[in-house]
């Protein structure tokens, strides 16, 4: 029991600074939901000054300090998380452009980030996101440096507004950029005649993507993602087939990419004899010049510190600690930037490594014994193994899959690239001193490059190359991750007794997820602008009802809840209500069947729509048409087609006249469920319900007294971003409770024992 103690107390100092970037981590999360206030700085200065008291008296400030790195990553994140911003409206519009300008493909829409935006009647300067759709084709568009001015509206970016889905506040902020700006008229650039970019490194980097493109032709894409983090020219199908095959990691620039270039360095160096202290400052100058070149991001930064860590350690003649080197680039890193924490990419970066540096010495011990070339590769797929654990959680949590194929593949595929990256480094110079040589070397580093990416492809096609895993809870993730690190020898007690809190633990977290699994029947509106879906549930039965525009919230949410759209319900075929389902097909959600109206192809619809439900029919999924009389439903629920009459469209009719209008029982609880439906046609669905969802979004042409004196809802759902003023007149004279998606985000109907609950995801 003494040694035990003792091996503690000296574990405890030498790991102060990994105990404080977990304290520091725990406050920069808590800050993105704990709005600024000025006890947080003031309790940061109350822990500094006790632990110096504390210090002087020959006492640990150990908990101090803990409470003070917590307290510091709280005040830091929530003046990160939540600027002051300026009120939403129409401005004359000042700024300044930075980075290359994207233009959208489906509808030429163009997105540009802006720095030093400045409004009329508002102190200081903003950073902005820009969308607008040029006016004429030909119009130039935007380069960085240039000055531009506009007339614009200002909004705040939406946070996350439905369960499990994309919070694009969040993702801007990760940015740097506080508000969002639509709109563009009356453009002026200056200086007018800019012809290229003004910031160096982005001419450098365009330059460099130019000569890939011309030395490997189409064969450019997974050199571009490899060198430069570049993924604008990789095709979908390509990066889907490296996510099955579990290989995504290392089209992300990272610490596999980092490793190869500073060994290239070294063994260029290394004909000169330079000291180790030269070695190091040249390979710092390099590595910081490539983490701006591949855009600064979080795997490449803590690439780089570590890889600088390690190199001073040798300088100064001093072991180096990979814990405390990690803990170092974690907090250096959450200094500047506090809201990457929340990014895929830094945590998956930092998980692997961890995973290594935890469970790798661990697996080390145990293949100790294996020597020779065998050994050799015993090790590099225990570490492979051990990197692939520690990503493992956050994997699951953002691509709702993990790949088996991945273990097996990812050595093999590190090797490619360790062959790969110097050749396109070495392609690049030789081309600049000789084009010719370059062009011929070029050949084969394309061969390579399609090589690589044919094997992936094929690899991807192999059954059960991933497994769908679902969205596990924050504690069930913190509990897995106490039990991983209850198998590393960071902990100090017996091996009997690890095992028994390890399994105890994690047969905890079962049980824990098995209890709170809700068994109600649920009918979900998703907040989804002005467009339309809905998901319902009985069980693990699911149906869900249109898919948006945007299929991503509705895909979100099945994939994050394992649930499969056992039958999915298109009313009709406009883009607002069917043109998602392009998402649930990329994103691989299992579909069971397609239900459409039967006269959802006698009417005019979008050709982009039609285009998708090939695509579903192709992929085998069976399509069925619905009519006023029939019927589905499971367990629980019932859905009964009210409209359209069968044979009762023509081909110059409205499809929203003859959208579907369902009556849906759900356990006792009915609600009307009008999709399009307008005025002239709603009458045949009237019937009496419990909840009606409005028909149109709120359109003025529908929703007639009439039909609401018939229906007689106690609570109406509006999916919209702004409803008729009519509309919500009828419905409070009518004394209809309305919830508004736009106000309240998703709106969430629990149905237990015959009674309804409903709550907004926002309030």
């Amino acid at each position: 029991m003494n040694s035990a103690r003792i091996k503690l107390d000296e574990f405890r100092p030498r790991r102060w600074l990994v105990h404080g970037a977990l304290a520091f981590g725990v406050g920069v999360f808590l800050g993105l939901y704990a709005p600024f206030h000025f006890l947080w700085p003031l309790g940061a200065a109350l822990a500094a000054g006790y632990a110096l008291a504390l210090r002087r008296l020959g006492k640990s400030p150990y908990v101090a300090c803990l409470f003070l790195a917590l307290l510091l990553g709280l005040t830091r994140c929530s003046l990160a998380a939540h600027p002051a911003l300026p009120a939403e409206g129409s401005y004359a519009i000042t700024a300044r452009v930075t980075g290359e300008p994207q233009v959208r493909e489906t509808d030429g829409r163009v997105a540009v980030f802006l720095r030093n935006v400045r409004l009329p009647g508002e102190a200081g300067s903003f950073c902005a996101y820009w969308t607008y759709w040029p006016k004429e084709p030909e119009q130039p568009l935007p380069l960085d440096g240039q000055t531009v001015s506009f007339a614009g509206r200002v909004y705040h970016p939406m946070a996350q507004r439905n369960p499990h889905g994309f919070d694009f506040r969040l993702y801007l902020l990760q940015k740097g950029v506080q508000l969002g700006v639509s709109g563009g008229e009356d453009i002026v650039l200056s200086p007018a005649e800019q012809s290229a970019p003004r910031s160096l490194l982005l001419r450098l980097r365009q330059g460099v993507r130019a000569r890939l493109r011309l030395l490997l032709g189409e064969d450019c894409a997974l050199a571009l993602a490899l060198l430069l983090n570049d993924k604008t020219d990789l095709p979908e199908e390509m990066a889907a087939g490296f996510r099955e095959a579990g290989v995504a990691h290392v089209l992300a620039v990272s610490g596999l990419h980092v490793m190869i270039l500073f060994a290239c360095v070294t063994l260029l160096l290394r004909r000169f004899s330079p000291s180790q202290a030269l070695v190091t400052v040249v390979g710092a100058v390099l590595l910081g010049a490539y983490a701006l070149l591949a855009g600064a991001q979080a795997p490449v930064l803590r690439a780089a510190i570590l890889m600088l860590y390690v190199q001073f350690g040798h300088v100064l003649r001093r072991r180096a600690d990979r814990l405390i080197a990690l803990a170092t680039a974690f907090s250096l890193i959450l200094l500047v930037h506090p809201l990457e924490l929340f990014a895929a990419g830094f945590q998956m970066s930092f998980g692997a490594v961890l995973g290594m540096t935890l469970l790798g010495d661990r697996m080390g011990h145990l293949l100790r014994r294996v020597r020779g070339r065998r050994g050799k590769v015993l090790r590099a797929y225990a570490l492979t193994l051990c990197a692939s654990i520690g990503t493992a959680l956050p994997v699951s949590w953002y691509y709702h899959r993990v790949s088996l194929l991945g273990l097996a593949v990812n050595p093999l595929m590190i090797a490619a690239v360790t062959g790969l990256l110097p050749l396109l480094i070495a392609l690049v110079a030789v081309s600049l001193v000789w084009l010719p040589a370059g062009l011929f070397l070029g050949k084969g580093a394309a061969l390579l490059c399609r090589l690589i990416t044919r094997a992936v492809q094929a690899l991807a096609t192999l059954p059960l190359t991933s497994v769908a895993v679902p969205r596990l809870p924050l504690w069930a993730m913190a509990a897995i991750v106490c039990a991983l690190i209850l198998c590393t020898r960071y902990v100090l007690l017996r091996p009997r007794v690890r095992v028994a809190f390890c399994g105890g633990l994690l047969a905890l977290t079962a049980a824990l997820l098995l209890l709170t699994q809700s068994r109600d029947v649920r009918y979900i509106q998703l907040s989804v602008n002005s467009a339309d879906a809905a998901i319902i549930e009985d069980g693990r039965q699911t149906i869900v009802i249109d898919t948006a525009d945007y299929g991503g919230s509705v895909s979100d949410y099945l994939l994050s809840t394992g649930r499969r759209a056992d039958v999915l319900i298109l009313s009709h075929l406009h883009t607002d209500h069917a043109l998602g389902l392009n998402e649930l097909l990329k994103n691989g959600v299992p579909i069971g069947m397609i239900c459409l109206s039967t006269e959802a192809l006698v009417t005019p619809v979008s050709a982009s729509c039609l285009t998708v439900l090939e695509r579903a029919q192709a992929a085998g999924i069976p399509v069925r048409t619905l009519s006023a009389g029939d019927r589905l439903g499971t367990g629980r629920v019932t859905v009964d087609v009210l409209w359209p009459e069968k044979g009762g469209a023509n081909p110059k009719a409205d499809a929203n006249d003859f959208a579907l209008a369902l009556r849906i029982d759900l356990d006792g609880v009915t609600l009307l469920q009008m999709s399009d439906v307008t005025g002239a046609y709603e009458g045949y669905s009237a019937q009496p319900a419990n909840i009606l969802k409005v028909a149109h979004h709120g359109s003025a042409a529908s929703t007639a007294a009439r039909f609401l004196q018939r229906v007689q809802p106690e609570i109406a759902l509006l999916s919209t971003r702004r409803a008729s003023d009519a509309v919500l007149e009828r419905l409070a004279e009518a004394g209809v409770m309305v919830y508004d998606t736009s106000e309240r985000g998703a709106l969430t109907l629990t149905v237990h024992g015959g009674e309804a609950r409903i709550q907004g995801y926002l309030r």
